[in-house]
């Protein structure tokens, strides 16, 4: 089993950082590469349906699992570290890339996606291994001075094309 590349995605809340996640998921897989996304949605909660594995859940069973002819669905009710779910996903389907949503205190390296009002909001999130700064291509000559000050002050590369990203990644691997 070879170790996943572990690339966070972080940023304030309609940054765009499911919009990035989808573009490097067709990025990585056009290299084939596979990859697995872990998604935190912190302040959320799931409402259960009357499907059996729900009901499963409801009358008491901490794990309820699913095998269907195409995909397995693993659901528990047990609140799981990100450190865990990384352990589990990579025995259950050994990625060579673990796409993490949010988990903005976690320390993996990271690109941060921004928006307007980051800088009013910088002390919300971990910057330790901060890797990049995503901005989208629109936004990009708008705030490009504010964009060039971060990259200086963070010791960070600011892009705006997800070709890039991957680039960055397959050129700046790092040995976890």
């Amino acid at each position: 089993m070879k170790k996943s590349r572990i690339i966070q995605v972080v940023g304030l809340s309609n940054s765009g950082k499911t919009s990035l996640i989808l573009d490097m998921l067709k990025l990585f897989e056009k290299q084939n590469l596979s990859v697995a996304t872990i998604k935190s949605a912190r302040g959320h909660t799931i409402s259960s349906s009357d499907k059996d594995s729900d009901k499963f859940l409801t009358q008491g069973a901490i794990s309820s699992t699913v095998s269907f002819s195409n995909i397995t669905q693993i659901t528990t009710n047990k609140k799981t570290p990100l450190f865990e779910l990384l352990k589990n996903i990579q025995s259950l389907s050994d990625p060579d890339i673990i796409l993490v949503e949010g988990y903005k205190d976690e320390e993996y390296d990271k690109i941060l996606v921004w928006s307007e009002d980051f800088k009013e909001n910088i002390t919300l999130f971990n910057l330790a291994n901060l890797k990049l700064i995503y901005c989208q291509k629109d936004k990009y000559n708008n705030h490009s001075e504010d964009l060039k000050k971060l990259e200086k002050n963070l010791s960070t590369v600011v892009l705006f094309d997800t070709d890039d990203i991957y680039s960055y990644f397959v050129n700046n691997r790092t040995e976890d």
